[in-house]
């Protein structure tokens, strides 16, 4: 598959899928005339695609506001609850064929929540660093990776064990899951430090713009793999995080309050979004 086709294939994205369960805790809530603003968006914040999809119609011309709703909640209370509804509901839902599959996709899901918790409490340890932006850029840290599983799930799914997922993806589709999550947040028009941060978290040297918002997620990526180990993340460790918390001048205590918090929102996050 060359450049050119996987780029057109990415433009053509409307909706991105999401997971089953999220859709049934969302219609409970959703049905539920007692439920609030916060019911709907602690469900959501979880979700990579929904999150993604709100994002974009809360920042899209229509409502004059391009780039300045960067968290769910605040997506959720502009947007207003028919809203939301209507987004929600309207989401598409992963067509997987086995368990083997549905295993694999929900552990990619898990770990871009894991990521997103991290890095939310390590920006809690730091200054310059919006904990909501960086929540929402872990959440969306691997959104390319959902783009290549729509684009065409059956080869990715054999793609994903490899330990160079960068150069395996390159080879097959020409571009890497951070040059397709790049190419598919900038058409929807996202706010510009979550785009950078899906774009560098494998290279946070590369990044000009919004460093310690990227290096804060690519070091969280690092830390899922030791947190949260899974045979689908792709955190692996490199110089580059070594100099990250040197840059961003975390110890071994703050680290082991972060992974205590961290297990601890993760494990709530999985109660409650886990049938």
């Amino acid at each position: 598959m060359n450049n050119l086709v996987s780029m057109s294939k990415i433009k053509k994205l409307k909706a991105l899928p999401t997971l089953p369960v999220i859709l049934k805790r969302l219609y409970d809530v959703l049905q539920d005339e007692d439920s609030t603003f916060c019911d709907i968006a602690e469900i959501i914040k979880y979700d990579q695609a929904i999150t993604e999809r709100i994002l974009r119609v809360a920042n899209s011309p229509y409502f004059g506001h391009s780039g300045r709703i960067i968290s769910i909640e605040q997506a959720v209370m502009f947007l207003g609850y028919d809203l939301v509804k209507g987004i929600c509901l309207g989401a598409t839902t992963f067509k997987l064929l086995d368990k083997t599959k549905r295993s694999i996709v929900s552990n990619l899901w898990k770990h871009s929540c894991e990521v997103a918790i991290i890095a939310a409490n390590i920006a809690d340890q730091i200054s310059n660093v919006d904990r909501a932006v960086t929540f929402v850029s872990g959440l969306l840290h691997d959104i390319g990776r959902v783009v290549f599983l729509s684009i065409d799930s059956e080869s990715y799914l054999q793609l994903i064990y490899n330990e160079d997922i960068l150069a395996t993806e390159k080879a097959f589709f020409d571009i890497d899951h951070t040059e397709a999550g790049y190419s598919y947040l900038s058409s929807a028009r996202l706010n510009e430090e979550i785009i950078a941060t899906v774009r560098f978290h494998h290279s946070p040297s590369l990044c000009r713009d919004f460093r310690e918002t990227v290096a804060v997620v690519s070091l969280s990526e690092g830390l899922s793999r030791m947190f949260f180990p899974r045979f689908e993340d792709d955190g692996y460790w490199s110089d580059e995080l070594d100099a990250v918390l040197l840059e961003l001048n975390l110890d071994d205590v703050r680290l082991s309050r972060i992974k205590e918090i961290s297990m601890a929102e993760a494990a709530e996050m999985e109660a409650l979004l886990t049938l």
